[in-house]
């Protein structure tokens, strides 16, 4: 009789299943037939140990730590982290929390009182909170000649409205390092900045949230939202810890969304396709069992995930998990026609478990190419999905034949209809597709006829699958990576939106890059012709494409606004001595005398023997493409004006522009590790090189059609599209 396209022997009676498949692959197929006959016997061990294993794995859920580390995208070899560590040494965490405050007026005594009191609670509050820097603290040279101190125009309190607060104004304003930088020149906008020391211990990422959640539970105190009524200012955080706990909230929120309706999705599915309730419980257990024990025992063994790419597993997971049950489900009830509940689930388990085991491998071995991409967070998601997928696939064939075997024995096992065919498919070219599924469902029999038709007209259809596959081929070239943070995210979300407004106002800006030029010189910078040489750097970097200018003034930060401030006040505040002296004495007495005058932001710019030092640029917004080629043009001039030394830009722009790089090598070692562990695996189980290029063709035509598309309408590869696509 036969089965399905497999045939049974008339004279096996009982039924047998090691005698129901022949050939090389019916060897594999009996192995599973007869394991399945073994777990099915022996169900109550087989559900026990699979409870306890589940219970054990889902009590490490409470435990479960979330990642977002962006040091995993690089590892301590590569050149910017090399860079980096040597900026933190010497300069500390170049992190802030920054608060942009918006006000018809920024002088008015009320609005100076709530940023002193809102930096005092931020700097007693806040981990790792280092020093301030605000219209109310902030260190200026005042004075003139041998009187010459620097000190805070506010020190001694805030005046009221009236002349001394205008004097106090019209100083502050007189001054060229903070108009159009700490506050605009039409006196509308100003910034509170909170620096930080550098954080400590293995998990950066969680110092960085203890960081953002102290300080958005202070500045999103309803005592700072204009007290006494009337909109007379706006707060508008920012900063990178600040943001980081932002996004860690929104992407929390939001993969509970997704992970919901993927459920609902799975849900829908299995009601379709099984149209049972056992049918619908069992592969939802698979999800919950597959997906929670890789996570739970993950955070047994103290391994955090990553929260920004954790989705992807639980929704590869949950779609795999349908897929494999439902052709498990499917070929039971197939066979549960003619045969016993019991016989019916060892048939099942023998034509389905071994394609589905392949499928399995073959998607962990995609899956690992992670491993090749170079990059810590990507080789996280490669491991726990490909572990994911194993999990999945054992619950499946472990969990459904065995709770499917419950029920009743089935009465009047009805028998084949006559007049088929014995033997192998293979031997009776006479049978039709169709003739298969004798006593198929309606789907069946449309997707036998399907098949059929295309057996049919296989030249025209292969003719026309390689024509579209040849359409999309030009597509991929014009592929581009870019990592549009506000693409990426979307305005919708409020906290991008705030962001967003912070880079239209008029000093307002999020991202920045630091120049960092060394030299094994101490005292190098104490030299005249070095600093001017650095000043004339500065306007370089001001010149390059997508810093931030406000007004007329390009937002580049250094040392040499400090001296030249100096070199003006030490003379009678003439603004003609508004620059780097050539007397290395007198810039050296410069330097020394806004040192011992309790300047604090001295060692923020110029390290501590003069041998390095820092500027700091502002930017208009994220184009990854744009940002990449600007950090080369700021390295190359920086290079050029220093011949000899080592000049370098590190901060988190420049990891995000190194990150471009590996994004594009990065997927094609995937691309590649994949296709390669695919072919070797087709080849090995088909034993036949010509089935195993046939077979890649489904796996490679999917990504020259979805890599054409992406192409063609202009959608750039970015982080997570580049996760999604291996």
């Amino acid at each position: 009789m036969k089965i399905d396209g497999m045939y049974r022997p008339p004279e096996a009676a009982p039924y047998n299943p090691a005698s129901y498949t022949r050939g090389p692959q019916g060897r594999i197929n009996r192995r599973f037939a007869q394991f399945s006959a073994f777990q099915i016997r022996y169900r109550w061990l087989f559900i026990a140990a699979l409870a306890i294993f589940t219970i054990i794995g889902l009590a490490g859920f409470p435990r479960m730590t979330t990642n977002d580390n962006m040091d995993e995208w690089f590892n301590e070899y590569d050149t910017i982290e090399i860079n980096t560590k040597r900026f933190e040494a010497l300069f500390g965490n170049e992190d802030q929390v920054l608060v942009l405050i918006q006000a018809d007026d920024v002088f008015d005594p009320g609005v100076l009182t709530m940023i002193r009191d809102l930096g005092a609670e931020l700097l007693e509050k806040v981990p790792y909170a280092r020093e301030l820097r605000s219209l109310t603290d902030m260190s200026i040279s005042m004075g003139s000649g041998e009187s010459i101190e620097v000190r805070s125009p506010f020190e001694d309190g805030i005046p009221p409205a009236g002349p001394e607060m205008e004097e106090k104004r019209a100083y502050i304003m007189s001054r060229s390092s903070l108009v159009d930088m700490l506050v605009s020149d039409d006196c509308r906008e100003t910034w509170l900045a909170l620096s930080l020391y550098s954080y400590e211990g293995e998990n950066e990422s969680r110092e960085m949230y203890s960081v953002g959640k102290a300080a958005q539970e202070i500045i999103t105190d309803p005592k700072w939202q204009n007290p006494g009524g009337g909109v007379r200012y706006t707060l508008k955080p920012a900063g990178m810890a600040y943001t980081e706990w932002e996004e860690n909230q929104t992407v929390m929120v939001e993969t509970g969304k997704r992970i919901i309706g993927g459920f609902i999705v799975v849900l829908l599915c299995l009601i379709i396709f099984t149209r049972s309730f056992r049918g619908i419980v069992v592969p939802v257990l698979t999800i919950i069992g597959g997906v929670g024990s890789v996570f739970g025992y993950m955070a047994h063994l103290g391994i955090p995930a990553d929260s920004n790419l954790m989705t992807l597993p639980i929704l590869l997971s949950m779609a795999l998990s349908i897929g494999y049950a439902i052709h498990l489900v499917n070929s039971f009830k197939f066979h549960y026609r003619r045969l016993e509940r019991k016989e019916a689930l060892i048939a099942a388990v023998g034509e389905t478990g071994w394609p589905i085991l392949f499928t399995a491998v073959t998607t962990m071995g995609g899956l690992l190419s992670f491993l090749f991409a170079g990059i810590g967070a990507l080789r996280w998601l490669g491991l726990t999905s490909a572990l994911t997928v194993f999990s999945v696939y054992l619950y499946v064939i472990l969990l459904v034949p065995v709770l499917f075997s419950f029920g009743k024995p089935k009465k009047n096992v009805p028998d084949i209809p006559p007049g088929k065919p014995s033997g192998n498919i293979e031997t009776v070219p006479s049978v039709s597709p169709s003739e298969i599924y004798p006593s198929g469902t309606w789907i069946e029999q449309k997707f036998c006829r399907f098949g059929e038709l295309l057996l049919k007209r296989r030249k025209p259809v292969i003719f026309i699958a390689f024509l579209v596959i040849a359409v999309f081929i030009p597509g991929i070239f014009r592929m581009t990576v870019n990592m549009d943070y506000f693409s990426l995210m979307g305005k919708k979300i409020p906290y991008i939106n705030r962001l967003a407004e912070i880079i239209d106002a008029k000093i307002g800006s999020l991202y920045t890059y630091t120049v960092m030029v060394s030299s094994g010189e101490n005292d190098f910078f104490k030299d005249p012709q070095k600093m001017r040489d650095l000043d004339s750097l500065a306007a370089d970097l001001g010149a390059l494409d997508l810093t931030k200018i406000s007004g007329t003034r390009p937002r580049v930060s250094s040392v040499t606004e400090i001296v030249k401030e100096m070199h003006r006040t030490l003379n009678g505040d003439d603004p003609a001595f508004y620059t780097i002296p050539g007397d290395p004495a007198l810039l050296a007495q410069l330097l020394f005398l806004y040192e011992i005058s309790g300047g604090g932001d001295l060692f923020n710019r110029i390290s501590e023997d003069f041998s390095t030092a820092v500027l700091t640029v502002e930017l208009t917004g994220y184009d990854g493409n744009r940002i990449a080629k600007t950090v080369k043009a700021a390295e190359e001039t920086a290079r050029a004006r220093f011949p000899g030394e080592d000049a370098v830009v590190v901060g988190m722009i420049a990891s995000f522009a190194e990150m471009n790089n590996k994004v594009v090598y990065g997927e094609l070692k995937s691309f590649a590790g994949s296709f390669l562990i695919i072919f070797i695996l087709l080849a090995l189980v088909f034993r036949s090189i010509r089935t195993a290029f046939i077979g890649m063709i489904p796996n490679i035509a999917p990504v020259i059609i979805i890599g054409g598309i992406m192409g063609y309408a202009k959608i750039p590869l970015d982080m997570l599209t580049m996760t999604i696509c291996p």
